[in-house]
């Protein structure tokens, strides 16, 4: 039986990858970095849905406490929590914003639907009236996507 041989490189020579190799590989890697990507800006998209929904119950709790202590009415703006001492200021004197830097919508009028008064929050797009706004009273029975 003959043996076959072994190779050996020529002195002076490396083993290395070759260009396809180099290419096919940083085309994967790519691919996962863009999946990683898409998947990272959903969650952060998500995280900030979930800070706004909370800040919305913290107020909630607020605005409930005030009108315990003010025989039921509810304060005319979240700028009359901040001058009570229920909410912290911004830099800018007002009550805290959403997650995407907005103010939220308050309104202390009775709701068509017998709630005390209303909380929106504009939500992603930052327009108000739209399809992803944030309502305090609906937080937690729409599906998220």
């Amino acid at each position: 039986m003959r043996q076959m041989r072994r190779y050996r490189p020529l002195p002076g020579t490396r083993h290395a990858f070759s260009l396809l190799e180099l290419t096919l590989v940083l085309v994967i890697i790519g691919l996962l970095m863009g999946v990683a990507t898409v998947a990272l800006v959903r969650r952060g998209e998500d995280a900030r849905i979930q800070t706004t929904q909370a800040s919305m119950n913290v107020y909630k709790g607020h605005i409930q406490s005030y009108m315990v202590q003010k025989s039921g009415s509810p304060p005319a703006s979240l700028a009359e929590l901040v001058t009570a001492g229920y909410v912290e200021a911004t830099n800018a004197g007002l009550p805290t914003p959403d997650a995407w830097e907005m103010q939220f919508y308050y309104s202390p009028e009775k709701t068509d639907s017998g709630r005390p008064f209303s909380l929106i929050s504009a939500g992603p797009d930052k327009e108000f009236g739209t399809v992803d706004d944030i309502d305090l009273w609906t937080i937690g029975l729409e599906q998220q996507p």
